[in-house]
């Protein structure tokens, strides 16, 4: 068998003696203290400003960062696990899209040094670590996640929009987050467009802040930083950009302001779900366009499912190849279309139906919380629909390695 050190020695630059100190947090999790003590003493080298060893390995890992933010470099031990791809797909479901992933092991094989670089891990080492190796790679890793550079691994970026206005796209955006959030344990930013009378703050007892005008205001300022302090918890994995503005005057949207604002939050989370308003102005047919996925909301009367209809034909129309789920909403409400009649008028089966269930979740609203924490039919429906814009089927469907660490970006 080849030797595996070569194509990873050949792929390192050496590291400068001349570096200055490195930003980014660094977290490594290994399981021996020869493999500790080498990870330190490059650390201290190389002068890297947050750096922490923790004892454990890759499943240990995926354990602690279910509960916690990702670091910005995450070093994985790989010794002694058997299905080591396995316990990668893991850890997929619980880092963060911007995260740095390097791995270590005790295994010199190709094969698996190709399968994890081909899913986006940054390099693979085995054990004993060369110092040299370790410094350099400690140097550029760091370095990279301390100036912020694309990791080549991007969120998905989902619009939540209404056949007509008042057919519960606001109820639908807010619960499937909080599902993705909550259930999933995904990382959820949930983002309202709606700047005057958006209501996505008061579903979830927020108090709509000045983030997202700013952000669309001044887009030169959006960053890292920046997003931390705009983004408002709902929960400890779904975060809320949300104003409120005054009716008048109306706050002017600069679409690429817009977009470049959706694509920096791609780069912190799994999921960003944006509530797009009716009506499709300039700005929302660009996060429409712009959007890997679209979700066209309509209630069970005539009028809606026409305009479902007419709005998937516009999205075919427009060439943009991008996925589209239609939601029968408030199926078997009283007056409304049967499911048989609406499927008629819509040219097709709906791709989710969510039942009429008026009383849970106006209590929902009046309390600021989201429906499927009180309301375990309500939360039922919103499970498929999750499973739907997740790609994940009843049987447990695929590509969570292939979502969070593939190589190059990730659709839009």
């Amino acid at each position: 068998m080849t030797a595996l050190a070569q194509p990873i020695q050949s792929s390192l630059p050496a590291a400068s003696s001349a570096a200055a100190e490195r930003g980014g947090r660094v977290v490594a999790y290994v399981t021996d203290a020869a493999t500790e003590t080498a990870l330190r003493q490059a650390a201290g080298q190389l002068l890297v400003s947050e750096f922490e060893v923790r004892r454990g390995d890759v499943r240990t890992a995926a354990r602690d960062l279910a509960r916690q933010r990702s670091p910005d470099l995450l070093i994985v031990d790989l010794s002694g696990i058997e299905l080591p791809i396995g316990a990668m797909e893991a850890l997929s479901q619980v880092c963060e899209p911007s995260v740095t992933v390097v791995a270590v092991g005790d295994r010199n094989d190709v094969a698996l040094y190709r399968n994890l670089r081909g899913l986006g891990v940054a390099e693979y080492l085995f054990k004993p670590l060369p110092a040299d190796q370790v410094e350099a790679l400690l140097g550029r890793a760091a370095g990279t996640a301390g100036r912020g550079e694309d990791t080549g691994r991007q969120g998905k970026l989902v619009a939540v929009t209404g056949a007509r206005g008042g057919a519960g796209t606001t109820t639908v955006a807010v619960n499937l987050a909080a599902y993705l959030a909550d259930i999933d344990r995904r990382r959820i930013a949930l983002v309202d467009l709606d700047l005057h009378t958006g209501t996505v703050a008061l579903h979830l007892n927020l108090k709509p802040g000045r983030g997202l005008r700013e952000a669309i205001e001044a887009p030169e300022r959006v960053d890292g930083l920046f997003l931390e302090r705009a983004m408002q918890p709902a929960s400890d994995r779904l975060d809320v950009l949300a104003t409120e503005e005054p009716i008048v005057p109306p706050v002017a949207q600069n679409p690429r302001a817009v977009l470049d604002l959706l694509d920096c939050l791609r780069g912190q989370y799994h999921y960003v779900v944006v509530d797009v308003p009716h009506g499709l102005s300039e700005t929302a047919r660009a996060v429409l366009d712009h959007a890997a996925l679209r979700i066209i909301v309509a209630d069970g009367n005539l009028a809606g499912a026409r305009d479902a209809l007419r709005l998937r034909g516009a999205f075919e129309a427009s060439g943009a190849a991008r996925q589209t789920l239609t939601v029968h909403n408030r199926r078997g409400a009283p007056g409304a279309l049967s499911p048989a009649d609406f499927g008629r008028a819509l040219g097709s089966t709906a791709d989710c139906a969510i039942e009429c269930r008026p009383k849970p979740l106006v209590e929902a609203a009046t309390l600021g919380e989201p429906a499927i924490r009180r309301c375990a039919p309500f939360k039922s429906d919103i499970s498929r629909l999750a499973g739907a814009v997740s790609g994940q089927s009843a049987n447990g469907g695929a590509g969570l390695l292939a979502r969070l660490f593939r190589s190059g970006k990730a659709a839009r």
